[in-house]
């Protein structure tokens, strides 16, 4: 049985991801969207991409607000999500993120650093891994 903070990280995964969808996509309600999507994130965040780019939190908001609507028939889909390690103040969670986009389909592996503190999560980092097309 789930712990209520790995639940609350693995509900974390799904919103943020539904909110980079939202703003993607440009949908009406993107502003709440990308309120909610930066503020999941730790000032302190760090990522490394797909391609191995080490970005922070400024460039990840750089990232979002540039993208506004640049995607409009984006979906992405979260499914494998599960606990690697869990601690006092954080989950470490492995999930698989699924695009799908104008007839294009990528996925990848992540591992997310998710601190929560009196149950609000908070990204503090993220590790993406593409999947080989087969």
């Amino acid at each position: 049985m789930q712990s209520k903070k790995e639940l609350i990280a693995h509900q974390s995964v799904v919103n943020l991801h539904r909110w980079i969808e939202e703003v993607f996509a440009g949908r009406s309600d993107y502003p709440a969207a990308l309120h909610h999507l930066l503020g999941s994130f730790s000032p302190s965040f760090k990522m490394v991409t797909m391609k191995g780019q080490s970005m922070g939190f400024s460039e990840v908001e750089n990232l979002f607000r540039n993208n506004i609507g640049g995607r409009p028939n984006l979906q992405i889909g979260i499914d494998c999500c599960e606990t690697l390690q869990l601690s006092a103040s954080s989950v470490v969670c492995r999930y698989r993120e699924t695009h799908h986009n104008e007839g294009n389909v990528h996925s990848r592996w992540s591992v997310a650093v998710i601190d929560i503190q009196s149950e609000q999560p908070r990204w503090h980092y993220l590790h993406e891994t593409a999947i080989a097309d087969r």
